[in-house]
């Protein structure tokens, strides 16, 4: 009998050996957002097992992936031929791999941030990317942007400042609440999502919005959570409150998708 959880079954990625902690609707995504950078250079922070990095490579000429354990290096060096495996911190990896793909002439196309999960993790290794001029369209996927400390350092992040940034959504696809433990995942935790952010070679011309399409979900769903006791947590609460009540003093609902 097939069983079903968050993350299987795909019917198109199961076979692929390496664990992926994704679900379902964030490889389809994933998979859709590289299929149309199809980038001359990726890099993915964030390596673990392996599971996004095996997609990952197929559609990139090259890959760097960074992680802080030299785990992934000594065990999956064998698996991929277009992937430099990097071990250390990303706040000191990512300058240098940014200058490395400069200083080569090469295209940056696509970028995963998925490493430390910390509200200031997050935002440093946001900021880090942030200083890149890119010479072609660079997709830059955020995951587990439904987990509170992750989704507090995507907000906080300067992306403004970067004239480079053309559209973020934070809740491009939506995150998953886990009512019992599941995984890594404790009971009444949240994760999951992938935000997405869009920099082009051409500066914009206007402000930039950083959207939350399902900020009335998170502040739902937060409620209830396992994170709700946290004051990073609380802040970013009364922030989204404070939002949705202005919009309805304006007589505007919080913008849903169709």
């Amino acid at each position: 009998m097939m069983k079903s959880d968050p993350n299987g079954p795909t019917f198109l990625f199961d076979d692929l050996p390496l664990q992926w902690q994704m679900t379902r609707c964030e490889k389809f995504g994933l998979a859709s957002l590289l299929q149309a950078a199809q980038p001359e250079v990726a890099i993915e922070i964030g390596t673990y097992k392996g599971g996004s990095l095996q997609l990952i490579s197929v559609h990139s000429t090259k890959t760097y992936s960074i992680d802080i354990s030299p785990v992934p290096r000594e065990t999956l060096s064998d698996h991929f031929r277009n992937v430099e495996l990097l071990t250390g911190e990303s706040n000191l990896l990512v300058p240098e791999v940014l200058k490395k793909i400069t200083g080569r002439g090469e295209d940056l196309g696509f970028v995963l941030i998925d490493g430390d999960h910390s509200t200031e993790g997050v935002r440093s290794d946001i900021e880090a990317l942030l200083h890149h001029e890119p010479t072609t369209p660079v997709y830059v996927v955020i995951h587990d942007s439904f987990h509170p400390p992750c989704r507090k350092g995507i907000l906080d992040a300067s992306w403004q400042e970067c004239p480079f940034v053309h559209y973020v959504e934070v809740d491009f696809i939506p995150g998953v609440y886990h009512f019992h433990a599941f995984d890594t995942a404790s009971p009444k935790s949240m994760y999951g999502g992938l935000a997405v952010a869009l920099m082009r070679p051409e500066q914009r011309s206007e402000d930039l919005i950083v959207h939350q399409t399902q900020a009335g979900l998170f502040e739902t769903v937060l409620k209830h959570s396992c994170h709700v006791e946290s004051r990073g947590v609380r802040d970013l609460l009364r922030r989204v409150e404070t939002k949705l009540f202005s919009w309805a003093r304006r007589g505007f609902c919080a913008p849903t998708p169709r």
